[in-house]
């Protein structure tokens, strides 16, 4: 499975994430004014030193918002999934699941 990543996202400061809203005639989002990103009707806000990434993770032809938690104090790391639920140019993200592994959350510990 080949999955492709863009830096199309960011983080502020209040650890809010912000997407760059696409232009109209673009099919893929371009960087402009900086917006914070709703996800199922909330914006998205993710614990310590999150790293988002956008990347088609059902193979569905829409780029879906995957987040690495942890790092800033917060002792374990989770891998958030925002599956999209727009179109290529206008994302819309639902609500998150945490990437599972033998069917329980995947976490990685912090070590020294």
């Amino acid at each position: 499975m080949t999955r492709s990543y863009a830096p199309r996202v960011g983080l502020l400061l209040t650890a809010a994430l912000i997407l760059f809203p696409p232009s109209a005639q673009a099919e893929r989002p371009l960087f402009g004014i900086e917006e914070i990103v709703p996800a199922g009707g909330l914006d998205i806000e993710a614990p310590g030193c999150s790293v988002p990434s956008l990347v088609d993770w059902n193979e569905d032809g829409l780029d879906d918002l995957v987040i690495g938690e942890g790092g800033g104090g917060v002792v374990e790391g989770k891998v958030r999934i925002y599956l999209n639920s727009g179109s290529p140019g206008y994302p819309v993200f639902n609500a998150y699941f945490y990437v599972q592994s033998l069917g329980a959350d995947l976490v990685r510990t912090g070590g020294g």
